[in-house]
């Protein structure tokens, strides 16, 4: 339940309540990376990082559950835009592809705490999740899956299957870059040998067997 503000309460200084609003989502992020669970976090657990009051997250955010899909749709969003902003217009469906995957890679080792909230925290239940017939604009991060699933099904044939596709290929890079984080002393061959291998595996023999 959102804590009503009292009508004698002092009006913070222009642009202070939005300082506080990301400092909120910031503390709540560094527990994320923390706890690897969305369903741990807590309302004071965050309140204390952010070195306020518990009822001040109320004067942003209904509950927790709003606190969470605000950090998680900001992140999602900076990731689509930086996948979409990689991603030539006007060249073949396989070239954006590379594209799209190379970016994937090159986001995370950018943003490797940023990454992790993203895809290596467990979510809540609820969330809305990527399906087989897209709805666009149901959520940032659905959104960035249906946009590799626009570019996996412009690669292949008729009567394939890309959302199986796209699903592999999304295993894929979060596999590579997941690894690369946490064992970083392999010897790993390069983003671009990687992606150019897994295309070849999950898209190009399935156009070749066609």
């Amino acid at each position: 339940m959102r804590v009503p503000v009292s009508a004698g309460r002092t009006r913070n200084p222009r642009g202070q309540g939005e300082r506080l609003r990301t400092t909120l989502m910031d503390a709540a992020r560094e527990l994320l990376l923390e706890l690897g669970d969305q369903d741990k976090l807590s309302v004071r657990g965050v309140t204390a990082r952010a070195g306020v009051s518990p009822n001040a997250l109320y004067l942003h955010f209904a509950d927790k559950d709003e606190l969470l899909t605000a950090v998680m749709i900001a992140g999602y969003t900076e990731l689509r835009e930086f996948l979409r902003a990689a991603v030539p217009d006007g060249v073949a469906p396989l070239e954006q592809l590379r594209a799209f995957s190379g970016a994937y890679v090159e986001f995370a080792a950018r943003r490797p705490g940023m990454y992790r909230v993203l895809f290596m925290t467990k979510l809540r239940e609820g969330v809305p999740m990527p399906a087989r017939e897209p709805t666009p604009g149901v959520d940032e991060g659905v959104d960035t899956f249906n946009d590799l699933l626009g570019i996996v099904t412009a690669c292949l044939p008729e009567g394939s299957d890309p959302f199986t596709q796209s699903a592999y290929i999304w295993a894929g890079l979060h596999g590579f870059v997941a690894l690369n984080q946490v064992i970083p002393a392999f010897p790993w061959q390069s983003g671009r040998d990687y992606v150019g291998r897994m295309i070849q595996v999950h898209i190009e023999t399935q156009v070749g067997q066609r």
